[in-house]
């Protein structure tokens, strides 16, 4: 049997291994809550979820402060608390997630074949719920969440602690897969770990990636030689 190009594999997990179903998520807790928001206040809510992110990833902000203030425009409408409504939010993400495709199939080839790991700019609760359901969980190790250890990638610490997890391996022996150029390849080249940039879209974003796939399945080869 080919012996592996990489000993480990780490992956971003939203829009790399699962679905966010965001717009899903919403609607069902906007249902579940009674709230008809107008499209003028869904535009302020988009606006202002997209104004905490940056603030989040920029470090400006705690994952708390996030979640607490995303949803105030609409709790206040049915006078429930942010974080209640949040909180069903994220179970409703849970609920809906699936794994993109190719993805279950590869993860199932490369188990016992290389050790695989995920670094997530995410939250706790719906990063462990989705992989608690599909029953993945015990596939990786580590699971760095930025929610969990108060770093977003591409900050190099993030990357740092997951290389200290595994035992600090030859960095050029791991191997980073993940959707976004900036957090995901930018992030993890610049502390020396081989790169491969999920593409599906084929967007022709600039990004120096080792490897550049478009479907999931193809990654098989580049790590098993398949």
């Amino acid at each position: 049997m080919k012996q592996p190009s990489y000993d480990w594999v780490l992956f971003d997990l939203d829009e790399t291994l699962l679905d966010f179903p965001v717009t899903e998520a919403l609607e069902r807790t906007l249902q579940i809550y009674g709230v008809h928001p107008s499209p003028a206040k869904m535009a302020e809510y988009h606006g202002l979820n997209h104004r905490l992110w940056q603030q989040y990833n920029s470090g400006e902000i705690d994952a708390a402060h996030l979640q607490q203030t995303r949803f105030s425009l609409f709790a206040e409408q049915v006078e429930v608390a942010p974080m209640a409504m949040n909180d069903t939010f994220l179970q409703q993400i849970i609920a809906l997630s699936t794994p993109l495709e190719g993805v279950t199939e590869t993860l199932e080839a490369m188990q016992g074949r290389v050790r695989m790991g995920i670094i997530t700019n995410g939250f706790s609760l719906p990063q462990r719920g989705r992989l608690d359901k599909l029953g993945w969980s015990h596939w990786f190790e580590p699971l760095v969440i930025s929610d969990e250890v108060r770093v977003t990638k591409p900050a190099p610490a993030i990357f740092q602690l997951a290389l200290e997890r595994m035992g600090r391996p030859d960095p050029a022996r791991v191997l980073m897969v993940g959707d976004n150029p900036k957090t995901d390849i930018a992030g993890a080249a610049a502390q020396g770990l081989a790169t491969c940039w999920y593409n599906p879209a084929r967007h022709d974003t600039p990004c120096e990636s080792t490897h550049e796939i478009h479907h999931f399945a193809h990654l098989g080869a580049i790590v098993l030689g398949q």
